[in-house]
């Protein structure tokens, strides 16, 4: 009985002290309490943590901090709105909101829809489904309306976000680590194993000739770090050579974990031997997760067979890394491309360079003509004659609307124009306040300008390069003495135009009616003296056509043109393919794709060859026979020597370039 007591007074003892342990755990994970006063708080934004930045991880979290705690129904996209600012507008943010007590948050790695369903009872979403988060280098707006709009933040007693805040902020290209660690290659749905689409064969275990390599691995990959040509072979073993393909997201899994790869014109089959090939593939530490974390080890895995499929040829491939300049034209060095210079292995876009600005002053220069100068109105003009008056004012109420044209010796190199200037002003120049302008850029065949806008830009569509309000401030307030002293800037572009260096161009500019007007200096050629009209002129900024004055007075604007080179060519010579009447399946380049609003143009030219006479019996390209430049690779076939150029246009805003690890052009024989 003694030793039954013990254990029953110890019993107590342990479940009373088990009991607190609990008691006191529940009273630690107790819920902390709000104010209660904060629900009746008035609404204001106290902090937004990123306003401003320039450095935002594009997987970073943004974090909105209030004064008030918020009813969560009036959270969502219309009353937090997160944009990317592109050069044809704005473009919502993909990402996820959520609000918590007074705070609201942000998560880029995650559409909303697959937010919320991961936040049902029993849901089987666990991945995230935008896991890059937001573009790098990218600048992004911020706006929280208030009161009197209707789409507001609200406190829990309904009442509006009071004041109305707006930021910006840019990412760069780096993430904060997702997953711990390094990460490892887990297999098709965890096997362990490479998958195959469609499946391999259950009773022969034979791949499909033109099946596709399925890839997965713990964490989310950076795409960029696959790389066909070294981090991810893919080799026919009886022969030691590489299958051409390309890699790519799973379309089906957006987890960014799964990928595929696919050969571009499917592995073929041993003709000879009447068989398929014995394929094996590996994967390096190359292979890189979101933070630059290299896989855990490398990976061969064990070689399957393909299926014969009689006449199916193999393919070969031309392949380059860039890891010397071997296949270099020298042209690419004068265009501004790195090929293993700046950075071993690789081809880099050059940074964009800034030229001095170009003047074009018809009123001034010697030209070999008679020159007179006048001064027009046209297109800033008043919707009524101001106080100010006189000056030449005149009451144009529904504005106006002008072309010009200039010449490629005007405007000198090929270059992207950035911004325009009109003057120098004559001294009847007044503040003036425009709404809603338009300015255009377009390249152009025709010397003469008519009165059908269309027609005056027959060379692509003219690029709306700016459109919104244009405030012109009093010439005193920004130059000393006010008058003659340089040139006025046009409202700053939203996208820049890439002028081609060789066709004529025009500017034209569309303005309703301003408080003011603004008198530009002309220059115009005197009746009788040979000379082309390049100015086309409406008093109405919405007319079809150009109906003012056409052909009266021949005259050019002094004009400043804004010009940076973002454009940068890397050209190879021609490169001996093994077929005399190859069949060319689309270029694989790696990375498949670039951050940070760059972008890459790949095209091919293809030739046939003549004889080498300084090698008997050798044959080298014949460049008059050569196709032309070209993106479709169909066009090529046929040509037993190819070459590609590589066009590479860099960020403006950011100075990002280029950068691309490989190039590999798969081509039958």
């Amino acid at each position: 009985m003694r030793r039954s007591s013990i254990r029953l007074v110890l019993g107590l003892t342990v479940a009373a002290a088990t009991l607190g342990m609990v008691a006191e755990g529940a009273q630690a994970k107790r819920r902390r309490r709000l104010n209660p006063r904060l629900a009746r708080a008035p609404l204001y934004l106290s902090s937004f943590l990123q306003d401003g930045r320039t450095d935002v991880r594009r997987n970073e979290q943004l974090v909105f901090k209030f004064t008030a705690l918020l009813r969560t129904g009036s959270l969502e996209n219309r009353t937090v709105q997160i944009a990317a600012v592109t050069p044809s507008g704005v473009r919502p943010a993909r990402g996820a909101l959520r609000a918590k007590g007074t705070k609201v948050f942000f998560d880029p790695t995650r559409t909303q829809r697959n937010f919320d369903e991961s936040r049902k009872k029993n849901s089987t979403v666990t991945d995230k489904d935008n896991p890059t988060g937001f573009e790098a280098f990218q600048d992004y707006t911020i706006l929280l309306p208030a009161a009197p709009e209707l789409n507001t933040l609200q406190n829990k007693r309904r009442d509006p976000l009071r004041q109305e805040f707006t930021s910006n902020f840019r990412t760069n290209g780096t993430y904060d680590d997702p997953v711990a660690g390094q990460p490892q290659f887990i297999g098709d749905f965890g096997t362990g194993k490479l998958g195959f689409d469609p499946p391999r064969s259950g009773s022969t275990g034979l791949v499909d000739e033109d099946a596709i390599v399925v890839f997965e691995f713990s964490e989310p990959i950076d795409i960029n770090t696959l790389d066909p040509s070294s981090s991810v072979t893919v080799e026919r073993i009886a022969i030691g050579e590489p299958v051409p393909g390309f890699i790519r997201l799973d379309p089906l899994d957006g987890s960014g974990r799964r990928f595929q790869f696919v050969p571009s014109l499917g592995f073929g089959s041993d003709e000879v031997n009447s068989s398929g090939w014995d394929i094996v593939v590996r994967l390096t530490t190359s292979v890189k997760d979101l933070a630059g974390n290299p896989l855990k080890r490398p990976v061969e895995f064990p070689v399957f067979r393909t299926r014969f499929v009689p006449g199916k040829p193999s393919s070969s491939i031309l392949s380059e890394g860039f890891d010397d300049q071997t296949r270099q034209d020298p042209l690419s060095i004068l265009e501004g491309a790195e090929w293993d210079t700046l950075e071993e292995g690789f081809l880099l876009g050059g940074v964009p360079t800034t030229f001095p600005n170009v003047d074009v002053q018809y009123t001034t220069a010697s030209t070999g003509t008679a020159i007179v100068r006048t001064r027009v109105a046209e297109p800033l003009v008043a919707e009524a004659v101001p106080a100010s008056g006189g000056g030449g004012c005149a009451t144009v109420p529904q504005g106006s609307r002008t072309q010009m044209l200039y010449i490629p010796a005007d405007i000198g190199a090929e270059a992207a124009v950035v911004g325009v200037g009109w003057g120098p002003s004559s001294n009847a120049l007044f503040a003036a306040t425009y709404p809603d302008i338009e300015l255009r850029l377009g390249h152009t065949s025709v010397a003469t300008l008519g009165s059908d806008w269309d027609a005056n830009v027959n060379l692509g569509s003219p690029l709306l390069v700016y459109q919104g309000d244009y405030h012109v401030p009093q010439a005193l307030d920004i130059f000393p003495g006010g008058v003659d002293m340089g040139y006025w800037d046009w409202p700053t572009f939203t996208s820049v135009f890439e002028y081609n260096g060789f066709n004529n161009f025009v500017f034209d500019a569309k303005a309703p009616g301003g408080n003011n007007c603004q008198i530009l200096r002309v220059g115009f050629v005197p009746a009788g003296v040979t000379f082309a009209n390049r100015r086309a002129v409406s008093r109405n900024a919405e007319s079809p056509t150009a109906d003012f004055g056409l052909g009266a007075d021949k005259v050019i604007y002094d004009i400043r043109l804004k010009k940076r080179r973002r454009t940068t060519r890397a050209t190879s010579n021609f490169i001996e393919l093994a077929s005399d009447n190859p069949v060319l399946a689309a270029p694989i380049l790696s990375p498949p794709g670039q951050s940070g609003g760059v972008d890459v143009l790949l095209e091919l030219d293809g030739a046939h060859g003549k004889s080498d006479p300084f090698n008997p019996g050798g044959f080298i390209a014949d460049a008059s026979t050569a196709t032309g430049w070209t993106s479709d690779a169909t066009k090529i076939d046929g040509h037993r020597f190819v070459r590609f150029r590589v066009t590479m246009v860099a960020n403006l805003t950011t100075n990002q370039t280029a950068r691309v690890s490989s190039i590999q052009v798969p081509y039958q024989f």
